[in-house]
C-alpha cells in the first residue's frame, strides 16, 4: 500500500484526523541536509461530501543549479564537523617540517621542502577519498558503517603514533592516500542516504566533493601557520607529544563508542565537531599569532651592514722602511 493511500484510509477511518503533510528533503529547491521541514499542506475529510479531497503540493521552482549549490554546502559542512577526517589530516602533517634520521626525529627541513610534503600529503588524501567517494556512490555499493569506522579509527591512531616516533617516513603520501580510500568510503555514506536519482547523484557527488575539498583547503592553509612556526620552538617536542596523544585517545575512543559502548572521550571529540565557528576562530588566531612571531623573529635575526675591518693607523710621516732596518739590525 503506498503512502498516500494509507493516509487516505486513516482519514476515512478516523473522520477528525487531520494528517499535516511535509517535506524533509527536495534537491532541485536546495534543500538536502534533511534538517528542518517545508509543510505543503493538510489532508482531511470533507463533512460534508465525505471525501478526501486532493492534496496539491506546490514547493516553487527549484533548478539544478540550486541542488549542486545545496551539496557544495552540505560538503563543506561535513568536512568541517567531521572531527575523525580533519585529525588524520592534521596528524600527519604535524611532523611534516621535521628531518628524520633512523626512527628519530631531530632537525628542521627547509620551508620549501616542509610546504612541499604538506602539499602533497593534503593532495594524496584528496585523490584518495575522492576516488573512493565516486565509486562507492556511483556503484551504490551497500557498504556496513562499523568496518569503515573503525578502518579511520585505525588510521588515525597509526598517525598519532607515527607523529611521536616515525613509522614510514618519507612515505606520508602514500599512507594518506590509502587511508583516504576509507575517509572516502564515510563521505558517500551521507549521498547514499539521500536516495538521489542517477542525474542528480552525479551532479551531486561533484558538489559535495568540491565543497569537502574547498573547507579542506581553507582549513589547511590556516593551520599552515601553526605547522611551520613550532616546529622552530623548543618545545616543539612537547606540542608534538600532546597532539599526538589526544589525537590517539580519540581514536581510541571512537571505535569503542561505535561499538555499542558509549565513553566521554568519544562524545568529546565528535562535540568539537559542533563548534565549527570556535574552531575557524582559534585557527584563525593561532595563525595571525604565529606569523607575527615568525615575522618579528625574523627581524631581529636579519644581520646588519657588514662593518670595515678594523685597521691599525701608523703615525703621520713615520719611516716603516726604518723599522725594518732596525728590526734587521736587532
Amino acid at each position: 500500500m503506498s503512502t498516500a493511500h494509507f493516509l487516505h484510509v486513516i482519514v476515512h477511518q478516523v473522520v477528525t484526523h487531520t494528517v499535516m503533510v511535509t517535506v524533509r528533503q527536495k534537491w532541485a529547491a536546495g534543500q538536502v541536509d534533511g534538517e528542518g521541514t517545508t509543510p505543503v499542506g493538510t489532508i482531511r475529510i470533507d463533512t460534508r461530501t465525505m471525501t478526501v479531497p486532493t492534496l496539491k503540493v506546490g514547493l516553487g521552482d527549484g533548478s539544478a543549479w540550486r541542488g549542486v549549490l545545496a551539496m557544495v554546502t552540505l560538503g563543506g559542512d561535513h568536512i568541517l564537523t567531521g572531527t575523525d577526517h580533519l585529525l588524520f589530516l592534521l596528524i600527519l602533517l604535524l611532523p611534516a617540517p621535521l628531518a628524520v634520521t633512523g626512527r628519530r626525529r631531530h632537525s628542521l627541513v627547509g620551508a620549501r621542502s616542509a610546504l612541499g610534503r604538506i602539499g602533497r600529503i593534503t593532495l594524496a588524501f584528496t585523490a584518495g577519498h575522492s576516488v573512493a567517494l565516486a565509486v562507492t556512490a556511483l556503484g551504490r555499493l551497500d557498504i556496513p558503517g562499523w568496518p569503515v569506522e573503525a578502518f579511520i579509527a585505525t588510521s588515525i591512531l597509526i598517525g598519532a603514533i607515527h607523529a611521536i616516533r616515525p613509522l614510514f617516513p618519507g612515505k606520508e603520501a602514500l599512507v594518506a592516500g590509502f587511508f583516504g580510500l576509507g575517509h572516502g568510503m564515510a563521505f558517500s555514506f551521507v549521498l547514499a542516504e539521500m536516495h538521489l536519482s542517477t542525474g542528480q547523484l552525479a551532479t551531486s557527488l561533484l558538489g559535495f566533493n568540491l565543497g569537502i575539498e574547498l573547507v579542506q583547503l581553507l582549513l589547511v592553509c590556516l593551520a599552515l601557520p601553526s605547522l611551520l612556526v613550532p616546529a622552530r620552538l623548543r618545545v616543539q617536542p612537547a606540542l608534538r607529544l600532546t597532539g599526538a596523544v589526544l589525537t590517539g585517545t580519540a581514536a581510541v575512543g571512537w571505535p569503542a563508542d561505535r561499538l555499542g559502548l558509549p565513553n566521554p572521550v568519544a562524545r568529546a571529540a565528535d562535540g568539537a565537531g559542533f563548534h565549527t565557528t570556535l574552531l575557524l576562530a582559534a585557527l584563525t588566531v593561532t595563525a595571525l599569532a604565529a606569523t607575527a612571531w615568525a615575522l618579528t623573529t625574523r627581524r631581529h635575526v636579519c644581520p646588519g651592514p657588514a662593518e670595515p675591518p678594523a685597521t691599525t693607523y701608523e703615525p703621520y710621516g713615520r719611516d716603516r722602511s726604518a723599522d725594518v732596518t732596525d728590526s734587521a739590525v736587532r
